[in-house]
Order: structure tokens, then sequence, then C-alpha cells
């Protein structure tokens, strides 16, 4: 005996919206890690499990190589662990080539805590709130605030499309495939906020929200001078390559060059 099951078309419609919905907001979550296979899950996978809609195995924990890989899944054996490249520009580009054209990828360092925010703004819907926003207004990337500063948080609005720097401790972004040059091995992410301004018209930023992080831990590449050295070329790059996004200006050490993004700058449509 065959039971048929007899739908509405209203039920049918609201059935296959949903699908669609949950397709919409499928998340891909990436962390780069190293050598921090023994607190992360204190830090940020405790933070992303508490975050509305996150799943476990939404999240992808790259790392550098073989030895990190079997460490990281002594300490986290519930979790995708994936073999990358050393190196920040190296793990971005990794990571973009990773998942598929289109796909939404939130980017989160290896030892955020939570999320701090102005006043009431909401922070356990962020993922969701950020991909709708990219839905409405056709942009592609969105970040959070990068100073701890209430002063300045108070003097901006809750949400802008201009063009401001999307740090790289949290970011999301719908991958088009868009890969730093090799030119760039120090201020990566100013060069992906660059890019995807460039590309989609505008970068989404939740000014009244901050990742609190510990930033500059122990580690990082080379010694000083050779941080100059590549601090200036990417500067370089950057100022020659988007004169109208970014100018350069010496600091009072008079060897490191500052880069300093055009906050005014806006397309003519």
């Amino acid at each position: 005996m065959i039971n048929l099951i007899i739908i509405t078309k209203k039920e049918r419609n609201t059935f296959f919206f949903h699908i669609i919905f949950m397709l919409l907001y499928i998340m891909n979550i990436a962390i780069p890690s190293y050598n921090r296979y023994d607190t992360i899950a204190d830090k940020t996978l405790k933070f992303l499990l508490n975050m509305n809609d996150v799943k476990r195995e939404d999240i992808t924990i790259f790392v550098a190589n073989e030895e990190q890989q079997n460490l990281y899944k002594v300490y986290n054996p519930d979790y995708n662990v994936v073999i990358g490249e050393k190196g920040i520009r190296n793990i971005r580009n990794f990571i973009t080539n990773y998942y598929p054209k289109d796909a939404y990828i939130i980017s989160i360092d290896d030892d955020v805590d939570c999320l701090l925010s102005l006043g009431d703004t909401e922070t356990n819907n962020l993922f969701i709130d950020a991909k709708r926003e990219m839905d409405m207004t056709g942009i592609c990337m969105w970040g959070t605030n990068a100073i701890k500063n209430e002063y300045f948080m108070k003097g901006q609005d809750k949400i802008t499309h201009s063009l401001k720097f999307c740090i790289g401790v949290l970011y999301g972004y719908i991958n088009k495939k868009l890969i730093i040059p090799d030119d760039i091995s120090i201020k990566v992410d100013y060069m992906n906020t660059i890019m995807y301004y460039d590309n989609y018209g505008g970068i989404i930023r939740f000014n009244h929200i901050y990742a609190k992080t510990k930033y500059y831990a122990k580690g990082g590449i080379g010694n000083k001078k050779e941080r100059h050295h590549s601090n200036n070329i990417a500067v370089k790059y950057i100022t020659e390559k988007y004169p109208q996004y970014a100018t350069s200006k010496l600091r009072k050490d008079g060897v490191t060059l500052e880069l300093r993004l055009n906050f005014r700058h806006r397309f003519k449509f």
C-alpha cells in the first residue's frame, strides 16, 4: 500500500524557501592557527560554539605542517584539521583556494575570547546579520572595529559601507577568489580590504563590535630589520597600485612607512 502525502502550494513554497535560506547561510569558518593546539579550545572554539547557528562541522582549523596537524588532532579530535601553508599571506590564499567560489567564509584568529560591543549591540547573531547585509548590498566583505575605544566607537555609525579597515582577527567574505600578491607579506589585511572594496563597491564594518584578543602575541616573521623592509615594500606596492585608496607617511623613526586608507573615498555610480 502506498501512502501519498499531499501538501498545499503554500506549504510547498514555504518548504523551498526554507531550503534556499539554509543554503544561503551555510557558514565555512576558517581558523588559521600555529602552536596553539592546547589553548584554542578554551578560546576561539568555545567562543564560536556560543554564536548562533554555528555547528562544530562548520569549523576547519588550518595549520602549517603534519606535525602541527597531529598535535591539533590529539587536543581537538572532534574538529577538521587541514594542512595549509605557513605565513599569513600564504594561509589567507590557501583558505581562499580551499573553499569553492562564492562560499561564505568567516576567518577568525585562534585566540579570540569574545565579542565586545557598544551599548546594547547584539553580537551572537553577527555572522547571520553580516550575511544578510552582504545579500542586501552586494558588498562581499565585512569586518569589526579594529580598536576598543568607546569614544571613537560612539562617533561612528553602527554599520558603514565606506572604505574602513577589515582587521584579520575576525572578518567574513563571499569567496571571489581574490589572491593576495607575492609582493605583500605584511599589510595583508589592508590588501584584502582594498581588493574587496575595489571590486565590490564597499566594505561592511560593524563599528560598534570589537573582537577581544591578544594582539601582537609572541611570534611573527624575521627580525626588526626584516619587518621594516617587508612593511615598506608592501606599503609602496599598495600606494602605487591603489593611489585613490591609500597614502603613506614616514613614521618618527625615519625608517618605517605607515599606510593610511582614504576613508573619504566614495564610488560614483
